[in-house]
This record gives structure tokens, C-alpha cells and sequence, in this order.
């Protein structure tokens, strides 16, 4: 048996270990996935667990994302594009290992935030190409949206509390926030924390018909904004979609396996 964590700071919230214990569950897998709160001042301790034998992997939540690279072995290439880590593996995977890290401990860091994201948008049939999206967020989970929207073809607008935030983005526009109204966007996404706690990123902005509304924030309850927006008329995708395929993506690194989506998919609060 073998324990993987969620690692951040809060993380009390999480409907990770639901979805992945039952996906060990369905595999026949003895494993157990737990959660680790970790203030900043401990990354480096909850690392250094993560190491030991008797841990396959983690994944990594806010706020420490951003952070979490720079203590590992190594960080594959969509990490290190993306400039955030959610997921520690040890297995090299697919990938050809430099001997060094096939040392017992040593630690990977891949980004399936962005894979996540993509799967959701694929899922609910959310075209990119031309299409004007609006980002809310700077942070790990935004980077991974901005990082497939760009690549996918989408015209970025990204809108954050702290504007130095988001000067490392990429080929995107930046916008004031708070955002006032949404006439030059197809798309919005929010990738910010808003929602965690009740908040509506949005409020006070009409939401029209026309647009898609993605809300990364995955909760037992559905979000303000995205129940505003399914009112409203709009195509919406929840957050618990790129939950669940972000964790997928992260079962297969840790265990080499197909996830079970079907089983991830009923542990879950809500149907989606």
C-alpha cells in the first residue's frame, strides 16, 4: 500500500480523495490518497515526505503551485512552459530517465492542469480557434488555461486583482479588474480561488446567452457564477469536469494505469 497527499493550503475543501480512492478502488489498488494542508512555511517538509518509500506521489494545490518546481528532481516540459506543478510523480513514465533520477525518492513535476482543462472543454464541445476569451486569474491554474487557450488558437484577454501577476503570460492582453462587462468576449474563464467560498468573480455583470462560462473552481455545490450562468442560458463547464480529468491524467503518471473515469466520475458530489 502507498499513500499519495494534496498538498496546499486550504485544502479541507477537496473532493480529491474521494474521486481517487475510488479509482484505486476500481483498479484493485491498495493505495490511499490523503490530504496534507501545508502552509508555505512547510512545503519543504511535506516534499520531503512525498519522498519517502511508502508514497507514491502528491498532487499540489494553492498557493504553492508556483513554487513547488524548484524542489524537485526534475519538471517536464509543460510544467516548466506553463511555470506551475501539480502533480509529483516518481515513475519516469513514457519518458527516458537520466539515471539519476531513477534514484529511490527523486521526484518529477508535470502540469496536468493543462491537459485537464483541455479534456473539459473537449468534453462539453467548447471550440477555441478565433474565439475571444477572457481569463480571471494569474495564478497556477490560469497559467495552465492561458497556456491551451494560446496554443489552441484563442485570442486572450487575462483580468487579475494584482496586474504585475499577469506580465509573464504570454502573448495576451491584459484588462482592468475588477471586469465591468463582458461585450468583447465568446469565452470566460475563471481561474481564480473565487468561488471556494460563495463569491461570484462576476457579480454585478450581466451574463448573456451567447457566451460559454468555464469555472475551474470545483466544489460539492455549484458555484455562484456558474449557476448564474446556466440561468442566464449560457453553455457552462464545471469545474468538476477538469477535476476529473486533471486527476486522471495524474493517476497515469503515478500508476502507469488508465484511470477510471467512470468510477472518478460517480465519486463525485454532483453529476456532470
Amino acid at each position: 500500500m502507498a499513500t499519495l497527499y494534496l498538498i496546499g493550503d486550504p485544502v479541507a475543501h477537496s473532493l480529491s480523495p474521494a474521486m481517487q480512492n475510488a479509482a484505486f478502488a476500481a483498479l484493485g489498488l491498495p493505495h490511499r490518497y490523503e490530504l496534507l494542508r501545508t502552509p508555505a512555511a512547510g512545503l519543504g517538509d511535506a516534499v520531503a515526505r512525498v519522498r519517502g518509500d511508502d508514497v507514491l506521489g502528491a498532487n499540489v494545490t494553492i498557493p504553492h503551485k508556483e513554487r513547488i518546481g524548484r524542489l524537485l528532481d526534475a519538471v517536464e516540459e509543460t510544467a516548466r512552459r506553463v511555470g506551475a506543478v501539480n502533480t509529483l510523480f516518481k515513475a519516469p513514465a513514457a519518458l527516458q530517465a537520466p539515471a539519476a533520477l531513477q534514484t529511490p525518492g527523486a521526484l518529477r513535476g508535470d502540469d496536468t492542469d493543462v491537459g485537464g482543462f483541455a479534456d473539459a472543454l473537449l468534453e462539453r464541445g467548447v471550440d477555441l480557434p478565433g474565439r475571444r476569451v477572457l481569463v480571471l486569474g494569474a495564478g497556477g491554474a490560469a497559467r495552465a488555461c492561458v497556456d491551451h487557450l494560446v496554443r489552441s488558437g484563442a485570442a486572450v484577454t487575462v483580468a487579475n486583482r494584482t496586474a504585475t501577476r499577469a506580465a509573464d503570460l504570454g502573448p495576451v492582453e491584459r484588462t482592468a479588474w475588477p471586469v465591468r462587462a463582458l461585450d468583447r468576449y465568446e469565452v470566460v474563464v475563471n481561474a481564480t480561488s473565487l468561488g471556494l467560498g460563495g463569491e461570484d468573480p462576476l457579480a454585478g455583470v450581466d451574463l448573456q446567452r451567447r457566451l460559454t462560462v468555464v469555472d475551474v473552481v470545483a466544489t460539492a455545490q455549484e458555484t455562484p457564477l456558474l449557476a448564474r450562468a446556466r440561468a442566464a442560458g449560457c453553455t457552462t463547464v464545471d469545474g468538476l469536469i477538469m477535476l476529473l480529468h486533471q486527476g486522471a491524467r495524474s493517476l497515469r503518471l503515478w500508476t502507469g494505469l488508465e484511470a477510471p473515469l467512470a468510477a472518478m466520475r460517480a465519486a463525485l458530489p454532483r453529476r456532470i
